[in-house]
């Protein structure tokens, strides 16, 4: 019997139940953490104790996935035992990086992390909710509907996943910032120098005045109400040009994190004025001891770190020393890339783990974000939404429920097994070009450059890595099926080929094997998500759109 998670508890007891034999469900009011559960199958009798609704919920999935097993009319007589490790277990989609889902991959992505005992979601969002006094900004985006937040707020709440608004309201506010209707809210309306990337023709951060904090006030009058949550993600990561700008002489007086902090405190008070608990990301008070420490209390701070070395461990302490509820918040490791980073994904989501575990955090969060234009198919991030959600429940018996959750995750394929096999291989490529870039993988970064560029861009994989990732997809796309998983997969593959031989110079003698890939880009695209964006995500390839 293959169950996903693994539970802590499972003893055999001899014999057999019959298979239509009905489950007395109760509360029980000790002898379970939260959210645990107590299954005992019978000769005569089967019964699902819980330490709440939630732990009835999870223990009746286990019940259906004995079911599903079962031989004959028969079940095993047994005694199943389970709760979390981790309370609060989120999962992030970045819908605002061009790539909003439809509605139906969303109820179909709330099935899937229920399945997977993810209790939170988050979609995080800049510009991509129908706000009404501001169709400037998302009117190309087909961005989520009042309606459409209330429905999945509805949906999730009877499959025990709370929807959690989440609304960036200081950095990465270009969308906004780059229409003359918000010039004035911008720190550098006129552009800024971005640290990572060089010159930006528009500002991103809002300029902490009080104009901005108005701003702030109407969307957030708008966008609550669509939630029964009590909780508010308000973002704050990133704030890239702060002292740039409008700010400049402030923060040579003050510093940059006295400024910081005031603002963020201003915005967590004005998200407070409707109700809600606060949380923020935790990066720019992480760099200064002293900011960490005054951070009103009733906000909660996300810790974020997606690369292998990431210093989870040192920061938790910080944290839990000053007695703080926070978040540990990994990364799937698939944005800015094709097949994703499967190396990076599987010991980043282990050590936050691990780390958040040990100094007590509140909650695990694992992000999908769509940095790079979200080019990533949706196949290619189940492996890190399995893993996320198995290393929440249970460090420590995640690699045993890993194999049966994804045939789980994969059940849209003829061939889950065989898929979960190629995903993983596939997962394998970028290490393989042994030309690591952080917080993305090489050939994805390629064709956002154009020929100039690409010339000119260090580090570069060798020749001969550049040849074998040609054969390793050549390898791969051999043994893909013909269902719509394996149909996304592929187009990531092929990505990943056309990006090889543009490199190696090599594209003008193989022009008609990719004439189509753009065509196929478009048709994965919509099958699982809506239009708006398609355009603007294509226009960041130039790698791509100019075959």
């Amino acid at each position: 019997m293959r169950l996903f998670p693994e539970p802590r508890k499972i003893i055999k007891c001899g014999g057999t139940c019959e298979k239509n034999t009905r489950v007395e469900a109760f509360l029980v009011e000790s002898g379970l953490p939260p959210q645990g559960y107590r299954l005992t199958i019978g000769p005569k009798r089967i019964t699902l104790e819980g330490a709440d609704s939630a732990g009835l919920f999870y223990g009746g999935q286990t019940v259906e996935q004995i079911l599903s097993q079962a031989d004959g009319e028969a079940l095993p007589c047994l005694e199943v035992q389970d709760w979390p490790d981790f309370r609060r277990r989120a999962y992030m989609l970045d819908i605002s990086r061009d790539r909003v889902p439809t509605m139906v991959q969303l109820f179909h992505l709330i099935d899937q992390l229920a399945a997977l005992r993810y209790n939170e979601l988050q979609l995080y969002t800049e510009h991509s909710f129908a706000y009404a006094q501001h169709p400037v900004v998302w009117q190309k985006a087909s961005p989520m509907k009042p309606e459409e937040l209330r429905e999945l707020d509805h949906y999730s709440r009877e499959r025990k996943i709370e929807l959690i608004p989440n609304q960036n309201s200081f950095g990465h506010m270009e969308r906004w910032l780059q229409h003359p209707e918000y010039h004035h809210l911008a720190e550098c309306p006129n552009g800024f120098a971005h640290p990572l990337g060089g010159w930006r023709e528009h500002g991103s951060v809002l300029r902490p005045e009080a104009a901005s904090l108005d701003f702030l006030d109407g969307l957030y009058r708008e966008l609550l109400p669509n939630f029964t949550s009590k909780r508010f993600n308000i973002g704050g990561d990133e704030p890239w040009e702060l002292g740039q700008g409008a700010t400049r002489s402030r923060v040579e007086r003050e510093g940059k994190y006295p400024v910081y902090l005031d603002f963020l405190s201003q915005v967590c008070r004005l998200a407070e004025n409707y109700g809600v608990e606060p949380m923020c990301w935790a990066d720019v008070l992480l760099e200064s001891p002293e900011a960490v420490r005054a951070l009103p209390s009733g906000i909660t701070p996300i810790l974020w770190g997606y690369e292998v070395e990431h210093p989870f461990d040192k920061q938790c302490e910080l944290l839990a020393g000053l007695e703080r509820n926070f978040y540990v918040a990994p990364g799937d490791s698939t944005w800015n890339s094709h097949t994703g980073r499967g190396d990076v994904m599987a010991q980043n989501i282990r050590a936050a783990a691990v780390s958040g575990l040990r100094h007590g955090a509140a909650g695990f969060m694992l992000a999908h974000w769509g940095d790079g234009g979200h080019p990533q198919p949706w196949v290619v991030g189940l492996p890190g939404m399995v893993w996320g959600g198995l290393n929440a429940w249970n460090v420590e018996a995640a690699e045993q429920g890993f194999s049966a959750a994804m045939e789980f995750a994969l059940d849209e394929s003829d061939r889950p097994k065989q898929l979960a096999e190629l995903l993983r291989r596939a997962g394998q490529l970028d290490a393989a070009l042994q030309c690591p870039l952080p917080n993305k993988s090489f050939l994805a970064h390629s064709l956002h450059l154009n020929e100039v560029a690409l010339r000119a861009f260090e580090p570069k994989p060798s020749e001969k890595n550049l040849r074998q990732q040609i054969v390793d997809c050549d390898s791969l796309l051999n043994s893909c099926g013909e269902d719509g998983l394996s149909e996304e997969l592929a187009l990531a593959l092929r990505m990943n080929r056309f990006a090889a031989y543009r490199c190696l110079g090599e594209l003008d003698q193989r022009q008609g094997r990719y004439e189509n890939l753009v065509i196929d880009f478009k048709k994965q695209w919509l099958r699982r998500s809506r239009e708006g964006g398609l355009k603007d995500s294509l226009g960041r390839m130039p790698g791509l759109t100019a075959l």
